[in-house]
């Protein structure tokens, strides 16, 4: 049973309050008054650049999910594919764990008509290779380990950021390549799951890994199927994480810190590793872990601890807050679309989907029903 919208928005709401009230609280921690100073002496050309270069990565992060879209044939319009694409970024940032963009995307391709298992493998592929691209930027900030565990004193916190986010591209690989692996795991579950107190909460979930398991090994045959296309997705990709972690650069520059060109690709590292550390945190936008994190990657840069929470504060606006506002804007533009197609379908006398309907699990479960019935 769906939970009510009224609920939801007001979950929504919570999270978001959550992230202020968290950022609040860092901030706290230090002289508010001295931030507040430092904030007001900031450059504000580099901080519109910081803007700019925001706006460019979140209009390149949808193009290699239209790309796979077209690639597969689907059939739904590449501006429809580039607005969900662009939502991913309002439900993930107020979902803990950042677990509600690709929930919500498959639920918006149902919407326009994507078969559920074409929607499931796109967006596999799609996670499959945001993920490479991210853990290979994690991979060059390991060069700089040392100097940025010294500063921040979070190593035990880099290594469970850092194991649990190479943990989950090489077990989705795993998954996605190998049968035995699938098999392996299935059948662990049905062992654990012989437990009393386990075998409610085990039982009906090993049927939707193995659904998972299949979606994601037909989704690594699409990879290898359309090379060229998965490349081209991979280098916008990459190119869209150089833009976004580069946005760093420049609130330093912001704070009339001199800083060379020549500690871009340092600070471009830093701003991975500050990220990749705390993506386990359960909390909206690892929220609490990623403000602490990124001042004291500031602080490894030299520069003050003043400056270091201030430049956090910027860079959180930016590229947290600023990004949720532009992705909830293209929600509303989708929803408005969708809306407007379904009463148009609707004026000529066509069947169109019922939006009262919940996610693509859900209707899953329907369709399971209605054949036990026959």
């Amino acid at each position: 049973m769906p939970k009510p919208k009224s609920k939801k928005i007001w979950l929504y709401v919570f999270y978001m309050a959550l992230t202020v009230a968290i950022l609040v609280f860092v901030l706290g921690m230090n002289d508010i008054g001295a931030i507040g100073q430092a904030l007001k002496s900031t450059n504000m050309t580099f901080v519109l650049i910081a803007i700019l270069l925001l706006i460019v990565y979140f209009l390149l992060y949808p193009i290699p999910l239209s790309l796979l879209a077209r690639a597969k044939k689907l059939d739904v319009k590449s501006l429809d594919v580039y607005l969900i694409g662009m939502t991913e970024h309002f439900f993930n940032g107020i979902t803990p764990f950042a677990t509600g963009g690709q929930p919500f995307q498959a639920y918006a391709l149902a919407k326009k008509k994507v078969k559920v298992a074409d929607s499931t493998g796109l967006l596999i592929m799609n996670f499959v290779i945001f993920m490479i691209v991210t853990n290979t930027f994690a991979l060059f900030s390991l060069f700089y380990y040392n100097e940025f565990i010294s500063s921040t004193g979070m190593g035990v916190v880099a290594i469970i950021g850092f194991s649990m986010n190479f943990l989950v591209l090489l077990s989705t690989i795993a998954v996605g390549t190998s049968k035995t692996v699938k098999k392996l795991i299935v059948k662990l579950m049905t062992l654990i799951a012989k437990i009393k107190f386990l075998k409610k909460l085990l039982e009906p979930r090993i049927k939707d890994f193995e659904t998972y398991a299949d979606n994601t090994q037909s989704a690594f045959k699409e990879l290898w199927k359309y090379k060229g296309t998965c490349i081209s997705c991979f280098l916008i990709k990459a190119a869209t994480m150089f833009i976004y972690y580069a946005i760093t650069f420049f609130v330093i520059k912001a704070l009339n810190i001199e800083i060379t060109p020549d500690k871009l690709f340092f600070v471009i590292c830093g701003t991975a590793f500050a990220i990749t550390m705390v993506v386990f945190l359960p909390t909206p936008g690892s929220s609490g872990g990623i403000e602490l994190a990124f001042s004291s990657i500031f602080i490894a840069l030299g520069m003050p601890t003043t400056a270091s929470y201030t430049g956090m504060l910027i860079w959180r606006l930016i590229t947290y807050y600023l990004t949720i506002a532009l992705s909830f804007l293209a929600y509303v533009l989708f929803e408005f679309k969708l809306r407007r197609t379904l009463k148009k379908e609707q004026d000529n006398g066509e069947t169109a989907p019922d939006l009262r309907q919940g996610s693509d699990i859900e209707q899953k479960t329907d369709t399971k029903n209605d054949e036990k019935n026959e």
